[in-house]
């Protein structure tokens, strides 16, 4: 009787207090007080140990019941108190509609950067004799499958489709946010006969995170020519990108070709320019593949042709120096000021190493702004090195194992690597060289910096390390020793680098300069570079130490 007796002083000492409360923030401060795991409830919990058996029941039941009553009260209170403040920033943000409007006569308003980039952009190719292509329904942004990958020569198991994952739509992952606008250009092969010249502008969506240079919606701009085979070729490619870069970045510009691959197009190319003292990557290009000829119901035997594409935030990051693509879209008016009007009012200028006109908003903070004391500048940072210190290669072990249903040669397997969220789907190619009752409980090293993608419709988040032979014959899972902790990170001695992000493995292509220094040693031991890979336990190891192999 005491004790309820002291609960119920607390609850009507709560009660005074939460009444008097004027603020969300003196509401949760008095939840907190009596509510708290300091709090005099959960401190009257206390007492019972000096209860019999019989009257532990009876105090449990008064306790939660007062301490629902309190629950219910400061929620209660929380509600009045967020609808007055509502209420009062209401009142202080009102505003008289009916004063006459300030009107700033010489703020008009600027084309925005991307739309400039994109007019100059149609204008040179328009000049050409290149039809443009905007229309809905010719250029749809949520986009099928067949038109976005399959037409493209991009099958649902090709690793192209690694680097475009984008927005499903539908359960099934046939309908999606187009990844880029190479789409529009089948659509206009089936509904066109050759010979044809397009130009195609649009958004296109990838599942990219959002930081300086990457963003989950950009823009681009797709050219495609189709004439008589024989009429088009490599050099009228190259004679056209050369004309429109020097259109765009000045008639001095300096343009190189390189050789490159895309599931579209062969033989295909990108294509840099050296601008403001360094080479810039601009756009990729290249003929027409026939398959993707075929695919749109075009002879490749009669007809050939050229396609290229860029992105327009890239441009307009390269000739205006901007050099964080969220400005583009932050509506920032100070930003937007800074270009001209029309595109063909600021890009010659610019071109001609012109500074821009300065902006009334420009010269009103040079005025506020106070003198600042002279910093000695820092000496250039060094470059980043591309070694296996970018890979986060964890220690995992097989917990469950089964056949793909679709494809022949893919194990699909869940994998722990030690993750709060639990065991990792991972697909495997290994059906040719494992039976899948050999899964189960094989300890691996999982590359988990990878991004999810879908392998023939299962979605996998990883990859498994294996040692295999020149010829593929032979395949062997790296090991790591038996007392390896799980999850814990595989490491090489002197590089001790942070893991790249998934957006960075991918874009920036490590895995092809880190993998051909990725081998197994004369005794079957994992090493980059001839440097042993370790876990706190141990080197790594061949399952059979396969020797003087590639790791992959």
């Amino acid at each position: 009787e005491e004790i309820t007796a002291e609960l119920k002083q607390h609850k009507d000492d709560f009660d005074s207090k939460i009444n008097q409360a004027t603020a969300l923030s003196e509401a949760e401060a008095i939840r907190v007080e009596y509510l708290g795991k300091k709090g005099p409830i959960n401190k009257v919990m206390g007492y019972m140990r000096l209860l019999s058996n019989e009257d532990k029941p009876k105090l449990g039941a008064v306790v939660n019941e007062i301490k629902t009553e309190l629950e219910n009260v400061v929620k209660s209170r929380k509600e009045e108190l967020e609808i007055l403040e509502i209420e009062e920033q209401m009142k202080e943000e009102t505003v008289d509609v009916t004063l006459p409007g300030i009107v700033h006569e010489a703020d008009i308003g600027r084309r925005h950067p991307l739309s400039k980039v994109t007019e100059r952009a149609l204008d040179i190719f328009t000049g050409l004799g290149y039809d443009t292509v905007t229309d809905c329904a010719d250029s749809p942004e949520i986009e099928s499958d067949y038109y976005c990958f399959e037409a493209l020569n991009c099958p649902k198991d090709h690793p192209a489709r690694d680097m475009q994952d984008t927005f499903y739509l539908t359960p099934d992952l046939g309908k999606m946010l187009r990844t880029h606008t190479s789409a529009v250009q089948i659509r206009q092969l089936e509904k066109r006969k050759p010979p044809l010249r397009i130009v195609a502008p649009g958004r296109v969506y990838r599942k990219d995170d959002l930081d300086a240079t990457h963003s989950f919606n950009f823009h681009q701009i797709e050219i495609l020519a189709i004439e008589e085979r024989g009429k088009l070729n490599l050099g009228h490619l190259k004679g056209t990108v050369e004309y429109f870069l020097k259109e765009m970045f000045g008639p001095d510009v300096n343009v190189r070709f390189r050789g490159s691959y895309f599931p579209f197009t062969e033989p295909s190319m990108e294509v840099d320019v050296f601008f403001r003292g360094k080479w810039l990557e601009v756009l990729g290009c290249g003929m027409v593949d026939p398959n993707v000829l075929t695919l749109a119901g075009i002879d490749p035997e009669k007809y050939s042709g050229f396609a290229a594409g860029f992105g327009v935030e890239r441009f307009a990051m390269v000739i205006h120096q901007i050099t964080d693509i969220r400005d583009f879209c932050n509506s920032d008016k100070r930003f937007l000021e800074q270009f001209p009007h029309f595109y063909d009012e600021g890009i010659p200028s610019m071109l001609r190493g012109e500074k821009p006109a300065t902006t009334a908003v420009a010269e009103v903070e040079k005025k506020e702004e106070k003198p600042k004391k002279k910093k000695k500048k820092a000496g250039p940072a060094a470059a980043t090195e591309i070694d296996i210190s970018k890979l986060d290669i964890r220690v995992g072990v097989i917990t469950k194992a089964w056949l793909h249903e679709e494809a022949d040669k893919l194990f699909c397997e869940e994998i722990d690597i030690g993750e709060e969220g639990g065991p990792r789907k991972i697909a495997s190619g290994l059906r040719a060289h494992y039976n899948v009752e050999d899964l189960e409980g094989q300890r691996v090293l999982v590359l988990a910096n990878l991004k999810s993608r879908k392998l023939v419709g299962f979605p996998s988040h990883g990859m498994v390390l294996c040692a295999a032979s020149e010829d593929g014959s032979k395949v062997e899972f790296i090991e790591p020793p038996a007392d390896a902790k799980l999850g814990e990170r595989v490491m090489c001695d002197g590089f001790d680098g942070e893991p790249a992000t998934e957006n960075q493995i991918i874009k920036k292509k490590m895995l092809d300069a880190i993998f051909p220094d990725f081998n197994t040693n004369s005794e079957g031991v994992a090493t980059y570079k001839g440097v042993t890979l370790s876990t706190s336990a141990g080197p790594c190891v061949a399952q059979n130490k396969m020797a003087d192999s590639p790791v992959g």
